[in-house]
């Protein structure tokens, strides 16, 4: 024996989609030995198997060296790159069918919408109509319908399986859109990075158009931007105004507006402060939700007097632009105080200060907003209290801005 060989996998490597299987046909040079005498290996067993006689069977999608050795202890081998990639197409469906007709409209482009089964498919296809007079449609799926009224075929086919196709009705009609009728109220965005499905809150009229593709624009993208979905996603701290116009010839116009509150995740920040009471009133409770986690300096076995600070690490620089304190609803501890950010928790820059006076126990919140700032630390410092040095706070909220 001088050799062996993978005969069918060329020295670059073979990529397999996720739901099919190969067979791998290797032998012994010269001539072909018994495959009997040879060993099959898959270096990731996560990625793909391989049976003894050299069925290679996908489980993930990855990259994994396939290893064929003789038995014989010559140590002779051979070895390639398997890439295990999306699935091939099983299934092609076309979504939005109406009395089993796919509606596209007069001169108006539209992207036909397909599911290709099963999820995650290479999503590789042509699209043909047999009657150009009435439609067209491009390689990127975009129909575009020529005579009202007209009715034509279009399909559908894999390209890595001409076999597998679909062939639905279609009907061109007259989608001009009268009016996009949008919710009337403001609509709130919370977490920074959170996102908004507006499409899904549109009413477009005449009914028939309820499916034409719109536009969309955000007149401050550095608060929220919106993609061609009609996906709305929260980049800062605002107020934003989304305009929804229509795609025909003489298009209609609605506005929506949103607040984003861009607040940010809190996950693994920490915090410490210079006194706090043991059995209730740690630090970390201001970032918990709730009345009663708090923040309360020391006071069991004696207090610690004023001033106190209560500092704030969020692990990383994020760019900041409001911090809402909130003192507990119980008492009025918290009388004035101040904010200061930091980069490096070494050197401090004030942001501004808080003040409750002697407002009531039910007046809780104080915001404070400044221009937007990439920082890691924030530390509240008080210096006055209404019940003797008695410090505490309910919880804090961090508010993002774009960078």
């Amino acid at each position: 024996m001088n050799d062996i060989l993978i005969q069918n996998i060329d020295n670059d490597g073979l990529s397999i989609p996720l739901n099919e299987t190969f067979q791998v046909e290797a032998a012994v040079a010269p001539g072909n030995a018994e495959r009997g005498g040879i060993t099959y290996k898959s270096s990731d067993e996560e990625i793909f198997t391989v049976s003894a006689k050299g069925l290679i069977t996908p489980k993930n999608m990855g990259d994994a060296e396939l290893i064929v050795k003789t038995q014989d202890g010559s140590r002779l081998s051979d070895q390639r790159t398997i890439t295990i990639e999306r699935p091939s197409i099983e299934t092609i469906e076309v979504e939005g069918l109406v009395d089993g007709y796919l509606i596209v409209g007069y001169d108006l482009e539209q992207k036909v919408m397909i599911n290709l089964l099963p999820e995650n498919s290479t999503p590789l296809v042509t699209f043909h109509s047999d009657d150009a007079n009435v439609f067209t449609i491009n390689e990127e799926g975009r129909a575009l319908g020529h005579r009202v009224n007209g009715e034509a075929n279009l399909t559908v086919r894999a390209v890595h399986n001409p076999e597998i196709h679909t062939t639905v009705k279609v009907k061109v009609l007259d989608l001009t859109v009268s009016e996009i009728v949008t919710p009337t109220n403001q609509l709130n965005i919370i977490p920074m990075g959170g996102t908004y499905q507006l499409r899904r809150e549109l009413t477009i009229l005449p009914a028939i158009a309820a499916g034409v593709e719109l536009r969309y624009e955000s007149n401050r993208p550095d608060i929220a931007t919106v993609d061609e979905e009609g996906v709305v996603t929260a980049k800062g701290r605002g107020e934003v105004e989304i305009t929804i116009s229509s795609k025909d010839a003489n298009p209609v116009q609605s506005t929506v507006n949103f607040f984003i509150e861009a607040e940010l995740s809190y996950t693994g920040w920490t915090v410490t402060a210079s006194s706090f009471n043991q059995s209730q009133g740690t630090p970390g409770a201001i970032l918990v939700d709730g009345a009663s986690p708090f923040w309360h300096s020391k006071w069991e076995g004696g207090s610690e007097k004023l001033p106190h600070w209560i500092l704030v690490d969020m692990k990383a620089e994020q760019m900041i632009t409001e911090i809402m304190v909130n003192r507990r609803s119980t008492n009025t501890d918290l009388r004035k105080g101040f904010i200061e950010v930091s980069q490096n928790g070494g050197s401090f820059t004030s942001v501004g200060e808080l003040n409750w006076g002697s407002a009531p126990s039910s007046d809780d919140k104080r915001f404070v907003s400044f221009g937007k700032q990439k920082v890691r630390y924030i530390r509240i410092t008080v210096t006055e209290s209404n019940r003797g040095h008695n410090a505490s706070i309910n919880r804090i909220r961090v508010y993002g801005a774009s960078e």
